[in-house]
């Protein structure tokens, strides 16, 4: 059986996975020692030094594994420590320091993650009739005389009824039956539909019962008749501070929708969230929740779906409007001038604002590479427009060439900013988790849109005079266009976004088109030529070949090519999942199977009488626990040799 370090859950928001996550917690208490990750934006560091703490609480023999929750989040930067903290420590151990149990809400659960455990909402027979059996338990024992009414128990009852939708409307009907135009002023039906909008599209998110009360000023009496479709809860036990939620998903979706048919458009209830909710003494505690709502978005969706709910029901402009609203009420988070700039540029193809706002985002953080990179997008989108009617408005060629060149410069910058967030040397500001090579691909496509329309722009030249600042632009195309394309071919040659995720396929093509259009030659596949990469060949073709005289002397040469890796590779590659380039194979290509050890979480091999540790990858790494022998195939990435398929014995 794999071991699995991480066990990932995934549900269906109001399905109950946070509810199932944390029965499992309690189930498993006294096997395990339960903790429960209450805020992700720690340092890695800090969790680790917690989780360790509890670790070896009590006497050595009676140390036990932690079982610790992560709602949502990319848990694996926190894999990372773990394996760096537990080699460090030299622990071997019988059993697993921790397993991480990552409970992730997401809307639609598709057929990706093969080794996830999914909750959806809807319920075995098995399952349903232990709901039903709970719903006659709750009628025996509440009743409308003692306070209690179990038919206002939503939550309950969606589950119970099987997530059906025509119980979520009749629960809804409040919104029918009470007057919910606009024009009648009611603030109690505002705050309702605030936290409706805001339920519907961020799974988890609250806003803070006193609040609530600030904005209401009589809280309970102001939220009738809508009181019943909310829940107030802690989430931190006695010592934090109340917050409020619609009762489930679904009828913050349902109360979204009626309140849509009653005339309350998303844009005008955003608006109002915005304007009258997000006070000077709110803003910080909702920030994550509504940059999740107006910024965050799915691959390969432009915007987030409310953005695009609001463009598909209420028009663009209504998408300006909410946009610009967020702009005032943050006007130090970059993100929401990018967004309405990008909003601007590919919406409306209005690129005087689109590149007002993205120099705005760029003024809010200089030193941001995906600003800089906007703005360049900014000039790219323009160039393309105003290059389309070139052949029949020649005149336009001094734009066509101002805005290449601008574009040019902007992602040149682009990319000087991404190398600077990778390197991080005076120790104080965050290390960039990823490169940003988007700079690099879109200054090729600037460039291949040139060659693209390039007869078109030299007759334009010619008719004009302007041939010469058109060789001024072009003639060092050249020698810029072959460094980035190669650079992207071995990023994207070497190396994927994550185990799960692989880059956009446009990426390797645009670079590959625009090498071949300005050399007339193609980029090479596959491994390259440069020194790791000899490197690397030289280890693969004598990996199996260290026992003959004179002694190749493994080991160091592996050495050697971690050493070149981190000087010449590592900070590109940084949380990128690398590809296994070659592996030790048989002549009929058959993987051999390779015999090492496991000791602190590391993997070892013999080669002659020398013992070189390999590489694993991190997802794995938590796994190897328990020291003993095992068999893998072996790999070489662009770092080094890397162990594959680790089996123990039996």
């Amino acid at each position: 059986m794999e071991r699995k370090p991480v066990v990932r859950l995934k549900h269906k928001p109001g399905s109950g996975g946070t509810t199932l996550a944390m029965q499992l917690l309690w189930d498993l208490r006294k096997s395990f020692r339960c903790a429960v990750l209450v805020d992700p934006t720690l340092e890695s560091s800090l969790i680790v030094s917690a989780v360790f703490k509890l670790y070896t609480a009590g006497e050595s023999h009676n140390y036990r594994t932690v079982l610790l929750l992560v709602q949502g989040g990319n848990v694996n930067t926190l894999q990372k420590s773990f394996v760096a903290e537990l080699s460090e420590r030299k622990i071997d151990s019988v059993k697993p320091v921790v397993v991480i149990l990552n409970c992730v809400r997401i809307a639609h659960i598709n057929a990706g993650h093969p080794a996830a455990v999914k909750l959806s909402d809807t319920l075995t027979d098995n399952e349903r009739k232990k709901f039903d059996d709970k719903k006659e338990w709750l009628n025996r024992q509440y009743t409308e005389e003692n306070g209690i009414i179990p038919t206002e128990f939503h939550g309950f009852n969606i589950m119970q009824s099987n997530f059906s939708k025509d119980y979520v409307k009749r629960a809804c009907d409040v919104f029918n039956t009470t007057d919910c135009r606009p024009s009648v002023p009611n603030r109690g039906l505002e705050f309702t539909a605030c936290l409706c909008l805001l339920n519907s599209y961020v799974p988890g998110s609250v806003m803070l019962e006193s609040h609530c009360e600030k904005f209401l000023s009589t809280f309970e009496e102001t939220m009738i008749p809508f009181r019943h479709l909310t829940v107030s809860f802690n989430p931190n036990g006695s010592g934090g501070r109340p917050v409020l939620r619609m009762a489930h998903p679904m009828i913050a979706e349902q109360g979204t929708q009626s309140l849509h048919d009653a005339g309350w458009e998303r844009s005008k209830i955003a608006i109002i969230l915005l304007k009258k909710l997000c006070t000077e003494e709110h803003t910080l505690f909702l920030s994550t929740f509504m940059k999740a709502l107006l910024i965050h978005r799915q691959k390969p969706k432009k915007f987030s779906r409310l953005i695009l709910d609001i463009k598909n029901g209420n028009g663009k402009q209504s998408c300006l409007s909410v946009l610009h609203e967020a702009v005032k009420k943050g006007p130090q988070i970059g993100s929401y001038p990018q967004t309405l700039s990008r909003f601007y540029y590919q919406e409306t193809e209005d690129f005087l604002n689109a590149r007002k706002w993205a120099e705005r985002a760029k003024q809010i953080a200089p030193d941001n590479s995906c600003f800089a990179d906007t703005l360049g997008q900014v000039y790219k989108h323009f160039l393309y427009r105003k290059v389309s009617v070139l052949e029949s408005n020649p005149n336009t060629l001094t734009e066509v060439l101002d805005l290449a060149k601008k574009a040019f410069e902007a992602f040149e910058h682009g990319e000087i900013l991404a190398g600077k967030e990778q390197e991080n040397r005076d120790g104080l500001s965050q290390q960039s988790k990823i490169f940003n090579y988007r700079p690099k691909i879109a200054y090729l496509q600037v460039a291949n849109k040139l060659f693209q329309y390039k007869g078109v722009i030299e007759s334009a030249a010619k008719r004009t005079n302007q041939y010469p600042k058109y060789e001024n632009l072009k003639s060092p195309l050249s020698n810029q266009i072959q460094e980035r394309a190669r650079f992207i071919n071995m990023l994207l040659s070497y190396s994927q976004e994550s185990f799960e995720e692989e880059d956009p396929d446009y990426v390797l093509k645009d670079a590959r088109t625009c090498y071949e259009d300005y050399t007339d030659d193609a980029l090479p596949e596959g491994l390259g030529d440069g020194p790791t990469e000899r490197q690397l060949r030289f280890l693969h073709e004598n990996w199996q070949n260290d026992t003959q005289e004179p002694r190749l002397d493994l080991k160091n040469k592996v050495e050697v090519l971690k050493s070149s890796f981190h000087k010449t590779h590592e900070k590109y590659f940084r949380s990128r999942y690398l590809l296994p380039l070659l592996y030790l194979e048989t002549s009929d290509g058959t993987k051999v199977r390779v015999d090492g050890v496991v000791r602190c979480y590391k993997v070892y091999t013999s080669v002659g009488d020398e013992e070189i540790e390999l590489y694993v990858d991190p997802a794995k790494q938590l796994a190897l626990w328990k020291p003993g022998t095992v068999t893998f195939e072996l790999g070489f990435t662009i770092r080094g040799p890397t162990a594959y398929d680790i089996q123990f014995p039996g």
